[in-house]
C-alpha cells in the first residue's frame, strides 16, 4: 500500500507541473495575440511631402476690401446717412435627425 501512496503523489505532482506549463504557454499566447491584434486594427498613414515649386499650388492673394471714410470727431456736418441694417437669419424649428443602432 505504500507504494500505491508514492505513486498517487508523484502523479499529483507531475499533473501540478503540465497545468503550471500549460498555464504558462496560454498567457504567452494570449500576449501574443493581443499584439498581433493591436498592431492589425491600426491604419499605417504614409506621409508624402513635396518640394514647393514644381508641384505646389500657387495661392492667390487676398482682396483688400476698401477703408471705410474718416470722419473728424469736432465736424459740424451731419454723419453721412447709414443704411439699413440687415436683420438676422431666424433658425428654423426643425426636428433633429435620429438615427438609431449601430454603424
Amino acid at each position: 500500500m505504500h507504494e500505491a501512496v508514492l505513486a498517487r503523489d508523484a502523479a499529483y505532482t507531475r499533473l501540478r507541473r503540465v497545468t503550471g506549463g500549460v498555464v504558462a504557454v496560454a498567457v504567452g499566447l494570449s500576449a501574443v495575440f493581443a499584439a498581433v491584434a493591436a498592431n492589425a486594427t491600426h491604419a499605417k498613414r504614409t506621409i508624402v511631402r513635396t518640394q514647393a515649386g514644381v508641384g505646389a499650388r500657387q495661392l492667390r492673394p487676398l482682396s483688400v476690401a476698401p477703408a471705410a471714410p474718416l470722419v473728424s470727431a469736432q465736424s459740424d456736418a451731419p454723419p453721412p446717412a447709414q443704411a439699413p441694417q440687415a436683420t438676422a437669419p431666424t433658425p428654423s424649428y426643425a426636428p433633429p435627425v435620429v438615427s438609431s443602432g449601430g454603424s
